[in-house]
Order: structure tokens, then sequence, then C-alpha cells
């Protein structure tokens, strides 16, 4: 579902039923649920292709088949860049005439690709492109990594087959040279904003962002007992009777939670709520929801839902999810963190659940010395978006299909720059999203997060309860 593959060369093994498209000598291969809108100058001349669900500044969801671009968009390639990161949404941009062909991906990569340059591929997921002598097997990382059995992600780029890369957030690829390049931040994002406006800024984003997708699509969206995806109800408050929430009981402790206090949500507001009951996943689909991504990142809680997920139906529903939001809350930042912190190649493969090879070591060190950072802080903040987003949250979607295609309505680069200037004591309390939610929709914050709504409360009516029948006795 939902997957791609854009080439200038001869390309095998495709599925037969997919759908091409052409601009001069590049060939757009793409499954028939993947929206493909061409790129077109005033005159007519074709650019290349947006891939995917971007939204407009206005709020708008494309849905053409063609967008042109205003003549002042493809004078230079800043402004190119200012016109593509407008946009938020799921997407990918396929720029291939001109002088400076380019691939591009969104503010989270949630659109993941990986691309071959001796092939000249680029891809949804490993996958598709064909082996050889040059593509083989990374089979001791893989090993280290252990997917599907953990969590475990491949670092920086890195994925199961050598000679295949994946491409970062916040990087594009050279179509002519095929290398990457980094193209935000330029430089450390030093200046500090004050926290209401950020509040106000990033709602206003995210609710124009859902309010694109209920205008264009059926919804459903991924209700927790966490933060971010109660912050996206509440932005959602003007719709929420035309959206569907959707909370999955996958058996731990945590899910039972999730699914006690979406369920007193969805009821007191009178919300449509379907609480997808545990099923235990098949082997075949287990199998099937790894192949879809090559094994190409650990993902245990969600490729537990395999089968059950197979019980909703709409491949063309969005399905809104709230990855992003830990950026605001410095989640890979430890408590004794500080902005001086020594960050060793080796702590980036902790965060990603890998073993410290030598390969992996070589690319973080690479990172850490050109990666344009404020401190050690924004660092981290850096590497969650360009790992945890770019090589996890972006990968797994393509498998995680069949509820409808997934969207993080927190993906704007604007959202993102504003949550990384935000001050440092501000995100270490975490109140991002209480915030927000006190601006949009109050009575949410009944609720407690994470744990038992009114766990306290229910303990002492049990006390008076049982104090009450002592007494009868």
């Amino acid at each position: 579902f939902g997957q791609f593959a854009l080439s200038d060369a001869s390309t095998t093994a495709l599925p037969e039923d997919w759908l091409c498209d052409n601009i001069s000598d590049w060939s757009l291969n793409f499954d028939s649920t993947l929206p493909v809108i061409r790129l077109q100058q005033e005159d007519g001349r074709s650019l290349g292709w947006i891939l995917g669900y971007p939204i407009t500044d206005k709020g708008v969801l494309i849905v053409d088949k063609t967008l042109v671009l205003p003549r002042e968009v493809t004078q230079t390639d800043l402004s190119l860049e200012d016109f593509i990161y407008s946009f938020g949404g799921r997407f990918a941009v396929a720029i291939v005439t001109g002088g400076a062909p380019r691939f591009y991906l969104d503010p989270c990569g949630s659109l993941s690709a990986v691309f071959s340059g001796e092939k000249r591929i680029v891809a949804s997921t490993p996958g598709l492109i064909p082996y050889d002598d040059m593509t083989t097997d990374r089979c001791r990382l893989a090993r280290g990594i252990g997917i599907p059995a953990t969590n475990g992600m491949y670092p920086l780029g890195l994925t199961p087959r050598r000679g295949i890369d994946r491409l970062l957030p916040n990087h594009f690829l050279d179509l002519s040279r095929w290398e990457v390049s980094r193209h935000w931040p330029k430089r450390p994002l030093a200046e500090p904003i004050a926290v209401a406006e950020a509040i106000s800024d990033i709602a206003d984003v995210v609710r124009r962002n859902i309010s694109a997708i209920v205008a264009r699509k059926k919804t459903r969206l991924t209700l927790t007992a966490g933060r971010d995806s109660r912050m996206l109800l509440a932005c959602a408050r003007t719709h929420v009777h035309d959206i569907e929430c959707l909370t999955v009981e996958i058996g731990d402790e945590g899910c039972q939670i999730d699914c006690e206090i979406a369920s007193q949500i969805s009821h007191r507001f009178k919300i449509k709520h379907t609480l997808l009951g545990k099923v235990t996943p098949a082997q075949d689909d287990l199998d099937e929801w790894m192949s879809r991504i090559s094994y190409s990142t650990g993902e245990m809680r969600g490729s537990s839902c395999a089968t059950a997920m197979k019980r909703l139906s709409g491949p063309d529903h969005a399905l809104l999810k709230g990855n992003a939001g830990e950026i605001a809350r410095g989640f890979y930042w430890f408590d004794d963190d500080s902005e001086d912190s020594v960050i060793p190649p080796e702590r980036l493969a902790f965060h990603c659940h890998c073993p410290p090879h030598e390969e992996v070591l070589s690319r973080a060190r690479h990172w850490l010395e050109t990666t344009p950072a404020a401190d050690s802080l924004q660092l981290l903040d850096l590497f969650y978006i360009e790992q945890r987003l770019g090589c996890w949250a972006g990968v797994w979607p393509y498998a995680d299909c069949e509820a409808g295609f997934n969207i993080f309505p927190m993906c704007h680069r604007g959202v993102i720059e504003r949550m990384l200037r935000l001050p440092t004591a501000y995100r270490r309390s975490g109140r991002l999203m209480q915030d927000i939610i006190a601006r949009e929709w109050p009575e949410l914050l009944r609720w407690s997060f994470n744990k038992p709504h009114d766990q306290g409360q229910l303990t002492a009516r049990v006390r008076k309860w049982a104090n009450k029948a002592a007494m009868v006795s």
C-alpha cells in the first residue's frame, strides 16, 4: 500500500499492477493508493511530482492531479525549498528537470525513502531495489539490532542492505550526483520563542491540518491516554463528530489505561469510538507486516496489531497520529543532560537500540561533527527528528496501512521549529500539550495522562463502601 519507485534507469521486480508516470528520462512507478501530483511551471513544462498528502498554508489538502508553481518559486533553490516547506501533511517531492534534480522529504520524513546511487533508484522501501553484489544484506548488523524481536532502528541512513541508504529528514538527495546534503537547519536555532506565541502558532497549524484532512477524507484518530493524541483531539474539536476515534487493545498495562480513558472521553462527548479488541497476530500477518518495510525497523507494539487491524477497512481513510509531539519534551534528553553535555557517538547508538558497531559509530561521528546546533540539547532534538521520526516513524506506516494512510498533523516545519525554540525549562516540564489542550478544549484535561482516571477518588469510594458494609454486618 502507498509505495513507489523513482528512477531514470530500467528497474525490475516492481509490482505489475502499479501505475507509471514519466517526465523526461524519469519514471515514477507507484501503487494506486498513493496520490501523485505533477508539478508544472506556468508554461506547462513539468518539473516533477509531489507524492502523498500535502496540505497548503491555506488549509487545503491537495487532491488535484496537477499543481502549477508560481513563477517566482522556480527561480532559486531557496524559494523552491520555501515553497516545499510551506506544506504540512505527509509527502515527498521529486524535482527531475532543470539543472538541479532533487528529492525532498516532508519535515518528519513521514513518507520515508531509500535510494541506491549505483542503481539510480529512489524507493519507499529497500525491497523494491533489486539485489546484486553491491546491495547484499547487512547480516551482522541485522543480527545485532534483532528486528523483529526488538524495537531497534537502523541509525542515520543505514538500512538492512549495503549500498542502499535511507534519506534523512532535513536533507535532500541530489539526483544527478546521488549525494545527500543538509538543507535545514543551516545554522543553530539560537533565538528563543515566547511560550504563549508558540502555543498559539502550533495550535493554529495543527487545527488547520486536521481541518484540511477531514474536509477531504474519512478520518480516524488514534486516541490513547497520552498527551499528543489528546492534543490532536482538542484541535479537532469543531470536527469531532466527523472523526472516528480508534484505540487498539494490545494487552499490556499501558494499553489498558489507553482503552479506559479513550472510552470515557468518547462516551462523555458522544464521539464515535472503535475499541479494537486484542487479537493474537497470525504469523503470516506478522511476516507480511515486516515484509512491507523490508524489516527496516522494529515496532513491536505496532506489528502486534497486524491481524487486528485487518478488521478495519478503508485504505483511503486518514489515520491521525500524534508523532512529533515528543520534540516538545526533549525525548532524548537524560535528566542530567545540559546544554554543555558531551554527546558521544555511542549515545546515539543507544537511542537507536542498536549495537555500537564501527559502521554505526562512523556515521554517528560524522553526524555529530556536521550538524549545526545551538547546544547539546538541540543536537539531541535534531537527532530525534532525523532518527526516530525519519528512520522509525516514517518507515512503519508502509506496514501499518490496513486502516488507511497514517498522517501526522504536527508534521510541519513551523511546528517543529517552534518546538525547538521553546525555553529549556518549559520543555522539561512537558507542558506544551496540556497548554494547547487548555486553549482548545479545556474539558479534556479532566482526565489524567497515562494513568487511571480518578484513581484516588475510586479508592476513596471503595473504602467508603467497605466501611458501610462493615457497619451493616
